[in-house]
Order: structure tokens, then sequence, then C-alpha cells
């Protein structure tokens, strides 16, 4: 709650000794002057402050919320109805979300999300050390997106019971670079900013 000019001068006046008051002339109108000013200061810092509520904050502060969460404003549309669709933004910067969005990219399995600083293997009775399991090294604010082989089984074999022809698939020993393109891509667009990541995709073997 903002202070007032009186309240302000009230204040100073228990800083310095009361003789500083004896002639009203010269310092009542220095130290008015003074709690002016940080009247003036503190209505500044509160608007400021208010505007990083976006139930409070207007017009281009409003804008710059919006901007974070990628919630566009439509043409004409007031600060009221913007807001709403603001608040109403759903986050998908979270380990659910993110795991969601890659399994619905994947030509086969599904991914695990490993946050770094949880993907420490301690040797215990409920732990376990196999071929599965990944160690990386520990990045701040970082996390590991780990994918199963993404290489295509192939739908025939050569042998005496198959015949190519134009419906026979044979496979590929490769998985298809797209597909990590478009997780990169998607990941890029819903991550926290600030956040790095690595995919990794297990081999065939």
């Amino acid at each position: 709650m903002a202070i007032t000019k009186e309240e302000w001068l009230n204040k100073l006046k228990g800083w310095v000794q009361a003789w500083r008051f004896e002639s009203p002339e010269y310092q009542q109108a220095l130290f008015y002057a003074i709690a002016k000013l940080l009247t003036e200061a503190q209505n500044n810092v509160d608007t400021i402050a208010s505007q990083t509520f976006i139930s409070e904050a207007e017009g281009s502060s409003l804008d710059l919320h919006g901007s974070e969460r990628d919630v566009a404003r439509v043409a004409e549309e007031l600060d009221p109805s913007y807001a709403i669709r603001i608040r109403n933004f759903t986050n998908y910067s979270n380990k659910v979300s993110i795991k969601t969005l890659v399994d619905a990219l994947l030509i086969m399995g599904t991914s695990t999300i490993n946050e770094d600083f949880n993907s420490v293997v301690f040797a215990d009775r409920e732990s376990f050390t196999d071929r599965g399991q990944l160690l990386f090294e520990s990045i701040l604010n970082s996390f590991t997106i780990v994918v199963d082989n993404q290489t295509h089984s192939p739908y025939s074999f050569c042998d005496r019971e198959q015949f190519i022809d134009r419906e026979e698939f044979v496979g590929t020993t490769e998985s298809p670079i797209e597909l990590f393109n478009a997780i990169i891509a998607a990941v890029n667009k819903v991550k926290a900013f600030g956040t790095l990541y690595r995919v990794y995709e297990r081999s065939g073997a």
C-alpha cells in the first residue's frame, strides 16, 4: 500500500534532530520535497509490481505476459478478455506433457525422460545395473529424452515363402532423421526457456 507524502514526512522527521525544524521556511520545504520524491518513487514501484500480475497488467505489459506464453492478442481484443485467455494457458513444459508429445511422434516404442538432477544410479538393494541403464553427465537445468530404437522392422524376409513384388517392403537399417527433427522442433516449442535437453536413441541390439 502506498505511503502518503505526510506519512513520509513524519518518517523523515524521525531520522534527524528536532532542531532542524526550527526554521520551517527552509527545512520544512526541503523535507516536503524529499517526501514528495519518495512518494512518487514508491508509486512507480507499486505500478510496475502490479503489472507483473496478469489480472492487473494492462496494454503492453499484458502483451508481454501473452508473448511469454505464446498467446497472441487477437486484433482489437480488450485487456479483460485477453487476460482471461492468458490465465487459461496450459503449461506443456512438464515431464508428462513432453513425454506424451514425443511418444505421439515415435514410430515404435515409448520415450523416457530423465531429469539430470535425478539421473544418478545408486547401488542399493532396490537398484540393478544392466544393459538398459544409461548414465549421463549431470548438467544443471537439463533433461534427457531416451527413445526406443526407431529402425523400422522389415515387413518381409527373403526366404522360400516370400516373393518380391510392388507391395513388399524390405525395411531400413537407419532411423529416419526426419523423426528426430520433428521431436526437436516439438520439444523446443514447449520446453521452459533456458532449459537444455538431449535426445538419445537406444541401439537396436
